[in-house]
């Protein structure tokens, strides 16, 4: 009997061992587009290591869990496939950090541009308090 009480024991822990090193197996990226007017006709593209992930449109944000390891991240105008010459950045997520990225709009005389910018939780959260979240990503 104490033999079966131990067996379990040891499953059960083992199970809860297994259920919480996989989910700290990844980190969380935010996404925010907080642009007012600048660039407001349509949604902008978002891509994590040239996957669509979400189209933002102004004074959203987005979450998204993304596995531990380097990744590139990159936002466009429009398309559903990343281009070749859209403006990545790379950051190396570690597992239960959170990682906050912000969509900044560029008006140029010849040609606007659009490009992600990693900004610090502080930042973020200012900016965050003014935004509502897209929950239709993924």
């Amino acid at each position: 009997m104490k033999y079966t009480k131990f067996l379990f024991l040891a499953f059960a822990l083992l199970i809860g061992t297994a259920q919480a090193f996989s989910q700290s197996n990844t980190g969380k990226v935010y996404f925010i587009r907080s642009t007012g007017f600048a660039g407001s006709a349509g949604p902008f593209t978002t891509f994590i290591d040239d996957k669509l992930v979400c189209k933002l449109n102004n004074k959203r944000y987005s979450i998204h869990e993304v596995s531990a390891g380097e990744h590139s991240f990159s936002v466009q105008f429009t398309g559903s496939k990343s281009k070749e010459k859209a403006e990545r950045i790379t950051i190396d997520v570690e597992a239960g950090k959170t990682y906050y990225i912000q969509l900044i709009f560029q008006a140029g005389m010849l040609k606007n541009n659009v490009y992600c910018q990693e900004v610090t939780a502080s930042s973020a959260k200012t900016v965050l308090s003014a935004c509502e979240e897209d929950k239709k990503c993924d």
